[in-house]
């Protein structure tokens, strides 16, 4: 949700500047729909390389958790978990392909939702006036 959240915050500063342009595309005769269409492949395209570049760092830090978690304590010459306070030393860590997949997909779902909302919203918004403010 927070990448998400940041994605459509992207998104909808991307579409307020371009509202001059959007402006001049309805002043040329551009139909709504293309509007729509422009905008959604812009958050199409951000989605996706969120997705892949956040998948690949995620699943990349933990499947190399232990070794991280064990650099880290040689860097700060400190014990994260010391075996005396706690009855485990390491934090177990299980990749499940499948929640990875639904989270991906309910990101994704969840993205196109919002910006295809801020997209309307800025078309119906948008006039004439604002080219003259």
């Amino acid at each position: 949700f927070i990448f998400a959240s940041s994605i459509i915050s992207i998104l909808i500063a991307i579409m307020k500047k371009k509202i001059y342009d959007i402006n001049i595309l309805f002043s040329l005769g551009a139909k709504n729909k293309l509007i729509y269409y422009i905008f959604l492949w812009y958050s199409l395209i951000y989605i996706i390389f969120g997705i892949i570049f956040g998948t690949s760092i995620g699943l990349l830090a933990s499947y190399y958790f232990d070794s991280i978690i064990q650099n880290f304590e040689e860097f700060l010459n400190i014990k994260i978990f010391p075996s005396n306070a706690y009855f485990i030393n390491f934090i177990p860590v299980k990749i499940i392909y499948s929640d990875v997949l639904c989270i991906i997909s309910l990101i994704f779902l969840l993205v196109i939702t919002c910006s295809s909302y801020s997209i309307f919203k800025i078309i119906r918004k948008n006039s004439i006036k604002s080219i003259l403010s």
